[in-house]
């Protein structure tokens, strides 16, 4: 399957989760609305909890059998563009230990990452069902709300907040649905990236005198982020090329993605079957993530 294909896999894997985001929204407004009782409201968390287990099978089964194409999708792309160099034999054959263990941290890594999004999810929704009769009760007494301006109050506010299902280390709060289209695009393209960068490696090894193992370039999409800077342009893994610039001067090096979401892949670059390349701006080398994007807001506010 190409990079398009799996996109297209992602992408209702994704859509799989704003399903059931929407659906666990609508069933817990449901409960605040109907003030059900003790009884009712432990069903309700039972079909929840159902629906994250479906997710979570979902998400195991495609973290182990779909991710790992975009590795050998890679792969096969390294192989076919290699292929018209008569003077290079295509490596091809069964993956190597270094890609086993590439892909195995990779799958590892995306199906751990998402099981504790649902996981946080499943004790969100307990903690809100649990709290909404205790919260009714409380303002009534209190401040003597009526039971149905205090519903409108919580319903209003789950529907402002949504439903946190993951905080990450800079403390930002993930809604269910775009923590898990964030997680599934960047992974796949850490996974595609790593996949070409392994494969011209092992073409460099054996064809030490080849300079066509050296180049990557950055793919197109006609991007409006900062990242679009550098689409089509050629860089040099060993930085010692003397023309093209080295990848660790590319923001966010060595991390293979430019940033969390960033849809562009590494392509090989065969020197000898498509030329001179594009070199990025020199503006654009050895600049932080912060830093462009600070200028690219400031360009486009």
């Amino acid at each position: 399957m190409n990079l398009n294909g799996l996109d297209k896999s992602a992408g209702n894997l994704v859509k799989e989760y704003q399903r059931v985001y929407l659906y666990i929204l609508d069933t817990l407004k449901y409960q605040i609305n109907n003030g059900l009782s003790e009884n009712q409201a432990r069903s309700l968390l039972r079909e929840i909890q159902l629906e994250l287990k479906r997710l979570d099978e979902e998400a195991y089964k495609w973290s182990y059998d779909v991710l790992p194409q975009y590795y050998y999708s890679a792969l096969s792309n390294v192989d076919a563009s290699i292929a018209m160099l008569s003077s290079v034999n295509v490596i091809g054959g069964s993956p190597i230990v270094m890609h086993k263990q590439a892909i195995e941290v990779a799958t590892n890594s995306l199906y751990t990452d998402l099981a504790k999004n649902t996981q946080y999810m499943s004790e969100q929704a307990k903690q809100i069902i649990r709290e909404n009769g205790r919260e009714l009760i409380n303002r009534q007494v209190i401040s003597g709300e009526s039971q149905k301006r205090t519903k409108k109050d919580l319903k209003d506010a789950l529907v402002k907040n949504g439903v946190t299902s993951f905080v990450d280390a800079g403390k930002k709060q993930w809604s269910i649905d775009n923590y898990s289209s964030m997680a599934i695009r960047t992974k796949s393209r850490l996974i595609h990236n790593q996949g070409t960068m392994n494969r011209l490696s092992e073409y460099r090894e054996r064809y030490p005198e080849n300079s066509n193992f050296d180049l990557i370039q950055i793919s197109k999409h006609s991007s409006k982020c900062w990242c679009g800077y550098y689409e089509g342009t050629v860089w040099s893994i060993s930085g010692k090329h003397p023309f093209y610039p080295s990848v660790e001067r590319l923001p966010n090096y060595p991390y293979q993605s430019f940033h969390p979401n960033c849809k562009h892949v590494y392509l090989p670059y065969i020197e000898d079957l498509r030329g001179k390349g594009e070199i990025v701006n020199s503006q654009y080398l050895n600049r932080t993530i912060k830093d462009l994007n600070k200028e690219h807001y400031h360009k486009n506010k």
